[in-house]
């Protein structure tokens, strides 16, 4: 089995003619990755100038080649002493380079030159979920109940490839608005992976290094490390709840219902779910649809990570329109409350939820988070 991966780091090693074979002069493998110079990249990006977007490993930029095509270039910033930022373009790497699926980002190829490393993907003329999506009703209003259903389904084909579809199982771990790219044609597309793991078998992985962000981060997984896929289809559920409503995943100015999950919940037990529907919508939808939509939502963050519904079961329930959830039993959803209730071997964090670092960024006793005032929009 061939790494194209392996390209990128041709210029430092020792066996150049025998990568040079598999991949071409030009660092092309069959798949159509490229190793690329830094110096191509810098003239494709116009000297790194149209900033695009802000990840926490680094900024993108959008580029063009020399053959028209456009791309997105991913700057990952190194941190030399926890080696963070190095960690998640392996990590990248990795889990695309042999992996092609409608609802994943194309990774086209990468650079590493001395300390700077570069992730080239095709580029996403509607940006992010979050950027395009969310953060005021002028942008709600684009997204008419017929495109929150495809992306909503299209998000969870992705998934459902990642956990079931693909050896060894991939778990995205950071599954969240911004997390989602959209198309020319607003066809979803999962994206930055730098956080991923694989799963070669059944078992759970215990993690020292919780990673998330708050509102999307799964309760089991942020108390004792324990990383499964559910924790994905945990996430899952918050975004598809969001995407239906419209709403910030978690709400700093409220101390009452505070967190989406919660509004969900006490709307579901009022038997009052079209509450939680966008009113920017103005009722333009199936009543019955969009209350399907909540309770897969609902189904997918109960509390007990075993009663969450695998995702290619959420793809059948979301896609058939034959599937009947009257008399489903819906348990009572889980959240992380805030970053104090995260132990990891014993340590506890001590900063509360509205502090955050200049970079929006939380990396405390071996944890990795993003900041919850990330989803406030």
């Amino acid at each position: 089995m061939k790494f194209p991966f392996f390209a990128c780091f041709s210029s430092w090693s020792t066996e150049q003619n025998n990568i040079n074979n598999d991949y071409g002069a030009d660092g092309v493998n069959d798949g159509g990755f490229r190793s690329f110079t830094y110096n191509q990249l810098k003239s494709a990006t116009n000297n790194f100038g149209d900033k695009i977007g802000q990840g926490g490993f680094g900024s993108v930029y959008k580029g063009r080649l020399m053959d028209g095509s456009f791309v997105a270039v991913k700057v990952l910033s190194i941190e030399i002493e926890s080696m963070r930022g190095e960690r998640e373009f392996v990590a990248e790497l990795a889990t695309l380079a042999n992996i092609k699926h409608q609802n994943l980002v194309g990774l086209k190829g990468c650079c590493v030159e001395g300390a700077n490393r570069y992730l080239v993907y095709d580029y996403m003329e509607n940006n992010s979920l979050h950027h395009t999506f969310l953060g005021s009703e002028e942008r709600r209003v684009r997204f008419s109940w017929q495109r929150r259903r495809d992306v909503s389904i299209g998000v969870a084909r992705g998934l459902a490839f990642l956990h079931e579809e693909v050896m060894p199982h991939i778990v995205h771990r950071d599954i969240k608005a911004k997390n989602i790219l959209i198309d020319r044609n607003f066809t979803p597309k999962l994206a930055d992976f730098g956080l991923a793991k694989l799963m070669r078998d059944e078992t759970s992985y215990i993690s020292t290094r919780v990673a998330g962000t708050l509102g999307y981060l799964a309760p089991e997984y942020a108390s004792s490390g324990q990383l499964r896929r559910k924790s994905d289809v945990y996430s899952f559920g918050v975004l598809l709840l969001q995407i239906i409503s419209g709403l910030a995943v978690v709400d700093a100015y409220t101390d009452i219902e505070r967190f989406i999950v919660e509004k969900a919940w006490t709307a579901y037990e009022a038997n009052d779910l079209l509450r939680m529907v966008d009113p920017v919508l103005n009722t333009d939808y199936l009543e019955e649809e969009a209350i399907k939509f909540l309770k897969v939502g609902l189904l997918c963050v109960q509390e007990t990570a075993k009663l969450r519904p695998r995702m290619s079961e959420v793809v059948q329930m979301l896609t058939n329109n034959n599937t009947d959830m009257k008399d489903v039993h819906i348990s009572k959803p889980g959240f992380v409350a805030d970053l104090r209730n995260i132990r990891i071997k014993k340590h506890m964090t001590t900063t509360s939820p509205q502090e955050s670092s200049s970079s929006g960024e939380l990396d405390m006793e071996g944890c990795y988070f993003q900041s919850p005032m990330d989803n406030v929009d």
